[in-house]
């Protein structure tokens, strides 16, 4: 029989660590539990500084209501309110009378006449303007004596017009005019 022998040396192989896979459980599940410890410590602390905000409201709203000028009953603030409805329309009174005054007017010009200046003061409108024949004048303040916004209509000035630029240097006269117009109140 022959025997054989090994000389070279030999590594025993080392031992495996009992509970490697438990351990590393376990550092997993520590590991989470301080995330969520961390998680409800950051939520706790935003909702105290939420609560905190909420009664420094409180305490001003509280505050506010103190120097608040309360009615005692109702038909008080309706009298208030009433009162100030009335001031409004009484301010707001007579606004659209220009405005209907310059619609009213532009539905009777004639198409010969062209305004230059309109001057509206205290229910009283000044218009001035100018066309080549008289005949349109006369024809313009008739359709406006029909109109019921116009009350008095007064021809102030009617002339030829003397500079040559204005007779369009073709030797037809231009004639200017100013009427004065009383103006009446725009009933709604």
């Amino acid at each position: 029989m022959k025997r054989e022998m090994n000389l070279l040396p030999l590594f025993p192989e080392k031992k495996k660590r009992e509970g490697g896979p438990k351990r590393k459980g376990w550092i997993i599940f520590i590991g989470l539990f301080l995330g969520v410890l961390a998680v409800y410590g950051v939520l706790t602390f935003l909702d105290l500084r939420c609560q905190n905000e909420i009664k420094k409201l409180e305490a001003v709203i509280a505050t506010k209501s103190e120097y608040q000028v309360i009615h005692a009953n109702l038909s008080h603030q309706k009298e208030v309110l009433e009162h100030r409805r009335l001031l409004l329309e009484s301010i707001s009174k007579g606004k659209e009378l220009p405005l209907q005054t310059m619609v009213e007017l532009h539905e009777v010009l004639p198409a010969g006449i062209r305004l230059a200046n309109y001057d509206f003061q205290d229910g009283r409108l000044i218009i001035s303007g100018e066309t080549q024949k008289k005949e349109e004048i006369m024809e313009f303040k008739a359709k406006l004596s029909v109109q019921n916004v116009f009350q008095v209509i007064n021809m102030v000035n009617t002339r030829i017009k003397e500079d040559a630029a204005a007779n369009n240097g073709n030797g037809e006269e231009v004639y200017e005019f100013t009427f004065d117009i009383q103006v009446n109140e725009v009933q709604r």
